[in-house]
Parts: structure tokens; sequence; C-alpha cells
């Protein structure tokens, strides 16, 4: 059977609770602390395989105390690391994530690993892959990175899918190749800036974003999703849940989605499970659940 290719980051996540996330100049009292795996790279891998599917993970972590501990929870949640490289010299990436009362979190990431890993790395990753479905990309890792998974991607005819988090700049080209692009609302509004669009209207920024690539979800939060495809239109909603942690919740909605289209392809059915992975991705501490 065929599987996931995800290259992406992986982190070491250094969480704090706290009553509410402070402002400029502001100290506040964490509640509590833990430290776990995380990285938009690693949070999909896991995400992917929690939905039944097999998934590669090609990425970097550092020479240090931190990539022990990434490498052995990765490898207990089943995702295979062929691909993850150990690089000499340098620290794993990292990310602090302070999260409020609400559930809601803003988070600081530092590169690491991840920053280092070359496009030349990227490649080589990709040539070892057997039995390629789909290959996953997000935000946290270069642009040069992400330009050669989807190149390796249309060379070997497989799907490619960008999940454009954290939003930056990227060219026409790499849009244009996205079976689907994946971006929140937010997302959503600045690459249509980009395109010289104002509007923020999710149908409207369907229709824009299906022009510039092959199909799109975005993710609405609590809402559920929308989808356009060549095959149609649409809105998957969400349940009502008791939000505990809205950290990792759009990496879970990835990852099943990209589970789902491995076996089928449809971006209704995929939404629906990107929905349901993300709505229970909430009611959890940390981006991921316990092992």
């Amino acid at each position: 059977m065929s599987r996931v290719v995800v290259v992406g980051s992986v982190n070491l996540d250094a969480t704090l609770q706290v009553e509410r996330i402070p402002g400029p100049g502001e100290t506040v009292a964490a509640r509590a602390a833990r430290v776990s795996a995380g990285g938009k790279g690693a949070n999909q891998a896991c995400a992917v395989v929690r939905a039944g599917a097999g998934c590669l993970m090609v990425g970097a972590v550092g020479d240090d105390q931190a990539a022990v501990m990434l490498t052995r929870e990765l490898e207990g949640r089943g995702v295979e690391l062929d691909g993850l490289m150990r690089l000499p010299d340098v620290q794993s990436g990292g990310a602090t994530v302070l999260v409020d009362d609400a559930g809601e979190n803003c988070i600081v990431v530092v590169g690491g690993a991840n920053a280092a890993l070359t496009a030349e790395q990227v490649t080589a990753g990709l040539r070892q892959a057997t039995d390629v479905g789909a290959v996953l990309t997000q935000g946290e890792l270069s642009v040069a990175c992400v330009e050669a998974a989807a190149a390796w991607s249309i060379a070997a005819g497989v799907r490619f899918v960008h999940n454009l988090a954290p939003y930056r700049t990227v060219s026409p080209e790499l849009l244009a190749v996205c079976d689907p692009l994946v971006v929140n609302e937010h997302e959503a509004a600045d690459l249509a800036a980009e395109l010289g669009s104002t509007t923020e209207d999710v149908d409207e920024l369907l229709a824009l974003l299906r022009g510039h690539c092959r199909s799109v979800i975005i993710t609405l939060g609590g809402a559920g999703a929308a989808y356009s495809s060549p095959a149609g239109s649409g809105r998957r909603a969400s349940d009502k849940v008791t939000v505990v942690d809205t950290t990792g919740a759009g990496d879970a909605f990835v990852g099943a989605a990209m589970a789902s289209l491995l076996t089928d392809d449809d971006l209704a059915r995929a939404c629906e499970a990107g929905v349901a992975s993300g709505a229970a991705a909430v009611q959890h501490p940390g981006a991921l659940p316990p092992l």
C-alpha cells in the first residue's frame, strides 16, 4: 500500500500553560510546563499514522539530546524515520508554546536543524522512498526544500500537497502543482492579497485560489473546512467540542486529510476526516495526544 512522505520540521516543544497570553513587556506566571515532540512536519506525520496510513518522515534533527527524545517519540508513534537525518554540530529545532485558559496559543519557533536542512538532502531522502502515494510539505522548512520536494513529486508523478503555514510568499509555479493547497482563513486572505484581491469571503477565496492551484482546502477552525477542486466545491462542518488546547489542531486536520486522499481522491471525504481529527486534537493538551 502507498504511503505519505512528509517533508517537514521536527521540533522539541516547550509548552507553558498561562491564564492569558502576556502583552509586550508583561510577565505572567505559568501554571504548568511540559516538553514534547512537535514541529508541523512531525505533528502531521503522526496524524497520518493515527488515521491509519503509512508515513515516512524526511527532515532533520540535530546532534544533541533533544534528537534522541524526538526520534524515540516519533518511532513510538509509528512514523518511519529512514529519511530523518541527524546533522552534526547543529541543535535540533525547537518551539516555545504559550497556551491560555481559552485554549488559544502563541508560538515562537527556532529553526535549528530544520533551517540547516538543504534542498539536496531533501531530494536524496525522497529518492530513497518507495511506495509513495503523496508528498506533504509545510512552511517550516526553507522555500528551497519545499521546491525540491515539489520538483521530485512532479518528476515521480506523485501528488504534491503544501500546507502554507506559517504563511510566506511562494512562487506561482509552486502554487500551480498543489493538490491541494491547504490554508486557514488568515493564510488564504494573505495569499489573496498577494494575488491582488482584498476579499475575506471564504467562497470568493476558494474561487480565487482554485484558479492558481489544482485544488484547495481552507480550514475554518471550529466551523470546519471548505474545499474546491475540478470535481466541485463545498464545506464540511465540525462538531462542537470542549476546547482544551488548539495547538496542533491544523496539523491533525492535514494529516488525516492526507491519509484519506491516499485511498480516495475526494476532497469532501478528506475534509470530513480532517475536521474530525482536528476536533479530537483540541480536546487534549499539546500538539500530540499521549502515547
